[in-house]
């Protein structure tokens, strides 16, 4: 089965508070579920914590953190897959840390690698962009090595900036959330494509600061071949070798 993607949830919110909930939401069993969020403050940047739907979240990498319009800006994606995931709201949490508002996107994938742990085995590569401080710039593009399988693995990338607009996602790609608050001013968009991309970016309007991850997401492997009928066919062959 090849991957799809879905879009199960996404949210735009200048409201300040130290822990945001989700819709209620039913996963997929043994999908993998990808959570972008973009979150700000005044001061620096807190790194969230996620639970819910019975699975356990895992952070993708290190979040990658930027400043810009007086806030301090940082951009986490979770995975998780589990086999038996339970209806509810996802509680994204901050440890008591207000912020000044969230910006979020989950996305399950299925037809993914269900090897490893919460989702481990479909998360191939990951890499951020920019690799230095962030300028102001008006589009984002992310390195990735060669795929493992440059036909049946997925492409995906987030990217968060600094205006109240949609972002624009690299043709080939279907974009599956794109949200903005206008206060504090900030916007964060999501996209997938099947097969290799090594580069793949976001493009927006307003030059602003922004900050990117993507992801090589692992498809499941084929079913086994049927086993050769070798057994009766060497006993055939081992009765005629000795004339019977």
């Amino acid at each position: 089965m090849a991957i799809s993607a879905a879009l199960l949830d996404s949210l735009a919110s200048g409201t300040d508070a130290a822990s945001y909930t989700t819709a209620s939401i039913t996963p997929t069993a043994n999908a993998l579920q990808l959570l972008s969020v973009t979150n700000s403050k005044g001061t620096a940047s807190d790194v969230p914590t996620v639970t819910g739907c019975g699975l356990t979240w895992v952070e993708v990498g290190a979040s990658f953190a930027w400043s810009a319009g007086g806030f301090n800006w940082r951009l986490t994606v979770f995975r998780a897959l589990g086999a038996s995931p339970t209806t509810g709201q996802l509680t994204i949490d901050f440890a008591g840390a207000t912020q000044t508002g969230i910006r979020y996107i989950w996305q399950e994938y299925t037809g993914t690698d269900t090897s490893g742990t919460n989702g481990s085995g479909a998360v191939v590569q990951t890499a951020t962009a920019p690799a230095s401080p962030p300028a102001a710039s008006t589009s984002l593009t992310v390195t990735l090595a060669a795929f493992g399988d440059a036909t049946n693995n997925a492409a995906f990338i987030c990217a968060g900036h600094q205006a109240n607009e949609v972002s624009a996602e690299e043709g080939g790609y279907t974009e599956l959330g794109d949200v903005a608050t206008s206060v504090p001013v900030g916007a964060l968009a999501a996209a997938w494509k099947l097969a290799e991309d090594l580069s793949p970016s976001y493009s927006w309007v307003t030059s602003s600061n922004a900050g990117a991850r993507a992801i090589e997401v692992k498809a499941a492997g084929g079913a086994p071949p049927e086993p050769a009928p070798a057994v009766e066919g060497l006993r055939l062959r081992m009765l005629i070798g000795v004339g019977l």
